[in-house]
């Protein structure tokens, strides 16, 4: 340990120098006494009264004020709670009268350390009107010399990124494009704030305030302007490096998160934001501070903790070459995990681009693409979307106005997880399965009823409600199980659901999930079976359930894992859309966690119904109500559609399973009545038969000619043209947020009638 060594002649020019920094005139008793007082200031933390005793030789020392405050900002930076004196002594150094040794030992808590005991010496210096302490800043911290500091650093964990399945990034550290200005080059200010203002609509006092910040504050570069990525064309860099002083980058001034597939993907990975309230109040439960932005919705809400890394802190002493000399603490950052999810990306912007094509203006809809025996999630997608790459920036007040008005369908609102829609005939091979597997219904199974222009009125006792009609009479064979799925027969299914009774049906209904939500990542919605304020269930809405229309409302990543029962012997798998998580450093990945299959309901068909109705199924592409959609040679292929309307609206379903690439197809619209079927048909035709993806772009397409359909007007599409998306205004207000899980639009529309 250093020590300073006071001479004679010091001490001399203490005689002349002694002045108000210290108090050495009031202090004319022994060395000893000084000492002894001096380091009880010390040990009471009074450092305002230990400097009565000191005289400083240090550069770091020149007033009281500088005295006490180094004590406290350091003492402060390490949590020192309490000090307790365990030793002192005053000894006579030679036979000089005038210099003394002090020397003592404290005892500290630190709140980061714990229990720390500190050796301490210096010199007691006798002047003429008595002895004072020579300070030096190892009085502070025994290591501390001449010139160190003690520094407090934060370290920031770098956030966890989100990747594809086939290694795409989906959300990724990256940087703004970012205009900014170099003062060195003394730029004209009036001529940047001209040119960023009328180029790039940049506010000219926001320009000037960003400029008079840095020239206070002796910045060499201010940013005047940030823009998302590939925001700026190659020209427009060429035009602003042109003006003196300005320059545009990508590389280190404004982090962002990055989504490079925007749109495409927006529901699913979500966006980042400021922390609500709640975020907030949780953060502080688990003893944290949010002060960052956080995940707002998708996978970005969902993982946020994952993904978030965690800050740390380093207390260090810096040499007077502000080198690392000592570090005194540290709390090791920790980078944040990423995400791998599942998604196929190829799928992913096929399953979107199919989606936004053949939705007309006031349309929406979803599509999911999944693996039927892991419950993979390859393509999720809803319709409209949004950029989430927007949500880096203020959001223009206009653009949000859009985003949130539900006459533009309300983009944010992810309808594959949190819309529920009546399912219409695709619930038939479900509702048909009590009457199955109760021995009411058969292959050969015909109802012994009468129908009267594709209308039947149920001749049993408590019946008083409207008839209940088809759409077609049933062509191509008997009137028997596999006709009428083919055909999507309503009166067939009514009269079976009928035949199982209430309990029976309502009881099979709870087994399905029906009332429930499926395991997922993201937030689901459940599936509704009756309302809340349906006292009873009637035989008109238990006829109604047999052709999935009453009450019956489920996501569409529900009906997908319903339809897993078909492959997997009757159990539903859950979906899941996070394959794994893992952590890289120093490039060697260890995984964290990975995921693993799992059933959202078990033995919910038997084998025997399956064998049944796969065959019944495989005839609606062959030759039924998914002819139009041209999939009938795709060997094994099954599935069902189903429209069920809603006053004004329409919601198409469509649905198969590939046994030739082991996935799961979904398509639900939600449409006007005059759509027809051609639009989901032409998405599901894209997405099975990659050669027919061009045609199927175009909302006009006709798949094929002939065959069943399944309303009056499928035969053709009178899908309006959407016209170019609106473009988003440029007035900049701070970004409001949305709940990570929004609400859909209220529905005002009547009751829901009959459908395919």
């Amino acid at each position: 340990m250093r020590k300073i060594t006071v001479k004679i002649m010091l001490a001399a020019m203490l005689a002349l120098l002694c002045t108000p920094l210290g108090a050495c005139a009031s202090y004319t008793d022994g060395a000893a006494t000084t000492g002894y007082a001096f380091v009880d200031k010390m040990a009471a933390q009074k450092y305002d009264e230990a400097f009565e005793y000191i005289y400083s030789f240090s550069s770091d020392v020149q007033t009281k004020s500088d005295f006490v405050e180094r004590f406290e900002n350091i003492y402060d930076a390490l949590e020192i709670t309490g000090v307790k004196l365990m030793s002192r002594n005053v000894e006579q150094r030679g036979e000089e009268e005038s210099e003394y040794d002090l020397t003592y030992t404290l005892q500290m808590e630190s709140g980061l350390l714990g229990l720390l005991t500190y050796e301490f010496e210096t010199e007691i210096v006798a002047g003429p009107l008595g002895y004072t302490v020579v300070y030096t800043p190892a009085l502070i911290l025994p290591m501390l010399e001449e010139g160190d500091k003690v520094r407090v650093t934060n370290q920031y964990g770098v956030r966890g990124e989100v990747f594809s399945a086939d290694g795409k990034l989906l959300a990724q550290n990256d940087y703004a494009q970012s205009i900014y200005i170099d003062l060195d080059q003394n730029p004209d200010i009036g001529q940047v704030k001209t040119f960023l203002s009328t180029n790039f609509d940049v506010d000219a006092d926001r320009v000037q305030r960003r400029y008079d910040n840095a020239v206070e504050k002796g910045y060499p570069l201010e940013v005047l302007a940030t823009f998302p990525r590939e925001t700026l064309t190659a020209g427009e860099i060429e035009q602003i490096s042109a003006v003196e002083g300005l320059g545009v980058d990508d590389k280190r001034l404004t982090p962002i998160r990055y989504y490079p597939m925007g749109d495409n993907a927006a529901h699913v990975v979500g966006y980042m934001g400021d922390p609500s309230e709640e975020q907030i109040a949780q953060a502080e439960e688990e003893g944290s501070t949010l002060n960052v932005s956080v995940g707002k919705s998708g996978i970005e809400y969902a993982f946020e903790e994952t993904l978030r890394g965690t800050d740390g802190r380093m207390i260090y002493i810096e040499d007077d070459k502000a080198e690392v000399k000592e570090v005194l603490w540290e709390d090791a950052k920790a980078d944040g995990s990423d995400v791998h999810l599942t998604l196929d990306t190829n799928l992913q912007n096929t399953a979107y681009t199919l989606l936004a094509a053949n939705c007309a203006e006031g349309q929406s809809g979803a599509a999911v693409v999944m693996d039927y025996t892991s419950g993979d999630v390859k393509a999720m997608v809803s319709y409209p979307s949004f950029d989430n790459n927007l949500f880096n920036f203020p959001v223009e007040e206009k653009v949000w106005a859009y985003y949130s008005d539900e006459a533009n369908q309300n983009p944010l609102f992810h309808r594959a997880t949190q819309a529920t829609y009546m399912p219409g005939s695709a619930f038939k091979p479900f509702s048909a399965v009590p009457a199955i597997e109760s021995g009411i219904l058969t292959e050969s199974s015909s109802p012994p009823i009468t129908v009267v222009e594709n209308k039947w009125t149920p001749q049993m006792e408590g019946w008083h409600f409207p008839t209940i009609n088809r759409f077609e009479t049933p062509v191509g064979g008997d009137w028997v199980f596999e006709i009428a799925m083919k055909s999507s027969d309503n009166i067939f299914f009514a009269y079976y659901a009928l035949q199982t009774g209430k309990d029976a049906f309502m009881d099979y209904m709870r087994k399905i999930g029906i009332g429930e939500a499926p395991d997922f990542e993201l937030p689901v919605k459940a599936s509704n079976l009756i309302n809340a304020d349906t006292e009873e269930v009637s035989l008109h809405l238990l006829a109604e359930m047999g052709y999935g229309n009453g009450q019956l409302e489920v996501s569409p990543v529900q009906m997908a894992s319903m339809y897993t029962a078909f492959a997997n012997g009757g159990d539903m798998v859950n979906p899941t859309i996070v394959e794994k998580i893992s952590n890289t450093k120093d490039n060697v990945e260890t995984v964290e966690w990975e995921n693993a299959r799992t059933l959202f309901k078990e033995d919910t068909i038997q084998q025997s119904t399956i064998d049944m109705e796969i065959p019944a199924m495989r005839r609606v592409f062959t030759d039924g109500t998914a002819y139009q959609a041209n999939l009938g040679n795709i060997e094994g292929l099954y599935g069902k559609t189903g429209t069920a309307r809603m006053g004004s609206r329409e919601i198409n379903w469509i649905i198969a399973l590939n046994p030739n690439d082991g996935l799961l197809y979904l398509v639900v619209l939600d449409t006007g009545l005059d759509v027809g079927s051609a639009p989901k048909q032409a998405i599901l035709n894209g997405l099975l038969k990659p050669e027919n993806y061009n045609n199927a772009l175009r909302q006009d397409t006709g798949l094929s000619s002939g065959g069943n359909s399944e309303s009056p007007s499928d035969n053709q599409s009178n899908d309006p043209d959407p016209g170019p998306e609106p473009e988003a205004p440029q007035d900049v207000v701070p970004d409001p947020q949305p709940d990570p899980v929004q609400e859909p639009p209220e529905q005002n529309d009547p009751a829901p009638q009959e459908g395919e």
